[in-house]
């Protein structure tokens, strides 16, 4: 038997869950827009720049989506406030940053459907109180 009948499907089946496993926003090309300098610069090194994607609006903050830098699993959340970078937080394969005392922004790879969400993005939305 030729162990090619092993490894092709095997490589498929790798990219397929690898695929399956990335969130949706990372799946656009990134703009300006998705890597604003206040960022960069204030989140120091947490995330790979080159996966950073504007989401949307949570409140009053602009939100942006990220892989951490030191790790693919890692997913991180940028919060900027009039332009001015607010805090970067990152956790493996969900994160939360308080926005309010009553409201947060969640993020994780799989979103499941059927949660009621009040979503800013595929895998980003705001939980409430």
């Amino acid at each position: 038997m030729s162990s090619r009948r092993f490894v092709v499907p095997t490589l498929v089946a790798t990219v397929l869950l690898l695929a399956s496993c990335s969130p949706a926003e990372f799946a656009r090309a990134q703009t300006a827009e998705d890597r604003p300098d206040s960022v960069v610069d204030g989140s120091a090194g947490k995330v790979d720049v080159a996966t950073l994607r504007y989401v949307g609006m949570a409140d009053e903050y602009d939100v942006y989506f990220a892989r951490g830098s030191d790790d693919g699993a890692t997913l991180c959340l940028s919060l900027v406030l009039d332009a001015v970078w607010q805090s970067t937080d990152c956790e493996r394969d969900y994160v939360s940053v308080r926005i309010s005392d009553s409201a947060s922004v969640q993020a994780e790879i799989n979103h499941r459907g059927g949660e009621v969400r009040d979503m800013i993005s595929d895998n980003v939305w705001i939980s409430r109180k």
